[in-house]
């Protein structure tokens, strides 16, 4: 027993040696390995989206470096052990982990199955959309009304051969418009006499009177559709069979096959958990799609609290940048930092006006929320921003001087403006948008050099050699 223990350990080093062998460590970061199938499966994937031209290996290292860095960063800090962090990627790894515990046929077979019955049901054949005039005649009904609808049914017959229409012949029988209406059927699904009679006509044909069970009808056949391949079907069937709660049914067939699978001797659903534990090791597709997913949640995290939430609540850094950088955000014209009123009349228009007087630009928006009731709206319009002369016609009549203005809102009928027309941006404000996004990247290129010499990268230049070029 104890040379079985031994020569199972000897058989599971090696195999785990050849592993390593045949997948080498392409870098370590922080002294965490990174293998060339991770690097290569982010590559693949990657490369192409992140840069017009193809990308060389070379050339993606260095981002994906970057990336690996800001997950190292995102581990110090322990953000992978916040509660928020694990019940999202707890959720994440359990919805991509489900086609993997179903079986991936059955739902297939399942349909295809409704499928082929309802074909068999519906024949050759197909759907036939028909219309009828019908007079009502059951048969416990005494002889004397059978025989007046019958006489009826004859009197229909001869009105349509003489060129009327199936709506004519009904108004003039006082029958309902909408007893006339067409309706599509299949065999199987109508009295016999009326399928005989309808199926043996061409479309565009009509029948001579029939008696059924109900009575006596006067039936046109109008089309026919062949009954659609299982693609054309497939969307509904799967559909209903989601409502039928097809995908446990699926799940425990993949249960009941892993039993057999891992020996028996155990109950599907402890099957399926114990396949749920042995998805990384199993499938190096999930492996990787797992690793993507938790070093994407440590990247936002992190790449939130370090550059995005503190550029954009940075105003002291911001002012700074701005200042040192203003030559770089020159104006090429002139610009109208305010608003633009839209009012229903010259007192609400004069009243926002005064509001708004001896105020700067920027604090527009928070006086007119403070001091204006949400339903002012129907009342009174503002506009807020920074217009370039074609941006708005009110700003470029009333501001700039340029044309006869635009076309009024609906019931706001007075319309001005407030503000200052400048040359150059005073402050970052009146180029945030644009100083906003570039101050980002001025965090991110710091952040990324102080990563750079915190933690210590290591790539073998050999294995990066063999990047999509191995066996």
């Amino acid at each position: 027993m104890k040379r079985i223990y031994i020569s199972f350990l000897c058989l599971f080093a090696a195999l785990s040696m050849h592993a390593q062998q045949a997948d080498p460590v392409l870098m370590t970061v922080n002294g965490k390995d990174v293998r060339r199938s991770e690097f290569e499966y982010a590559f693949n994937k990657n490369s192409e989206s992140v840069s017009d031209d193809a990308m060389t290996a070379e050339e993606y290292l260095q981002m994906y470096i970057d990336f690996k860095l800001k997950v190292a960063e995102a581990e110090a800090l322990k953000l992978d052990t916040m509660a928020s962090f694990k019940e999202e990627y707890k959720k994440d790894r359990s919805l991509l982990a489900e086609s993997y515990l179903t079986d991936p046929d059955y739902v297939e077979k399942e349909a295809y199955k409704i499928y082929a019955k309802d074909s068999a049901t519906i024949g050759k054949e197909g759907f036939v959309n028909v219309k009828h005039i019908f007079f009502m005649a059951r048969q416990k009904e005494d002889l004397a009304t059978v025989e007046l609808s019958r006489a009826r049914a004859d009197s229909a017959y001869a009105m349509l051969a003489e060129g009327r229409s199936f709506d004519e012949v009904a108004t003039f029988f006082n029958i309902p418009p909408m007893a006339v209406q067409p309706f599509e059927i299949i065999r199987g699904q109508v009295y016999n006499e009326f399928e005989t009679a309808v199926f043996s006509l061409k479309d565009g044909e009509y029948s001579r009177p029939f008696e059924s069970p109900a009575g006596f009808h006067v039936a046109m056949r109008i089309s026919s559709r062949p009954f659609g391949s299982f693609d054309e079907y497939r969307p509904a069937i799967i559909k209903m069979l989601e409502q039928q709660n097809i995908q446990e049914q699926a799940r425990m067939k993949k249960g009941y096959d892993l039993v057999e699978e891992f020996g028996g001797n155990m109950t599907p659903q402890e099957a399926l958990a114990r396949e749920d534990s042995l998805l990384e090791e199993k499938y190096p597709e999930f492996r990787n799609l797992m690793r993507e997913y938790y070093d994407g949640l440590l990247f936002f995290e992190v790449s939130a609290r370090e550059v995005w939430n503190k550029a954009s609540g940075d105003e002291a850094g911001l002012s700074k940048y701005f200042k040192k950088n203003k030559k770089k955000y020159m104006f090429d014209a002139p610009r109208f930092r305010g608003a633009v009123i839209h009012a229903n009349s010259p007192e609400n228009l004069d009243m926002i006006k005064t509001m708004l007087a001896g105020k700067h630009a920027n604090d527009y928006k928070a006086v007119i929320e403070e001091n204006l009731p949400k339903d002012s709206v129907k009342t009174v319009r503002v506009e807020v921003g920074m217009f370039s002369v074609g941006d708005n016609a009110w700003v470029d009549k009333h501001a700039f001087g340029q044309g006869e203005g635009g076309e009024y809102r609906k019931g706001l009928g007075h319309v001005d403006v407030v503000g200052t027309v400048i040359e150059e941006p005073e402050s970052y404000k009146d180029v945030k948008g644009i100083i906003l996004n570039d101050y980002q990247k001025y965090l991110e290129e710091k952040w990324v050099k102080k990563l750079r010499k915190k933690y210590k990268v290591k790539v073998d230049k050999e294995v990066l050699k063999t990047v999509n070029n191995h066996n």
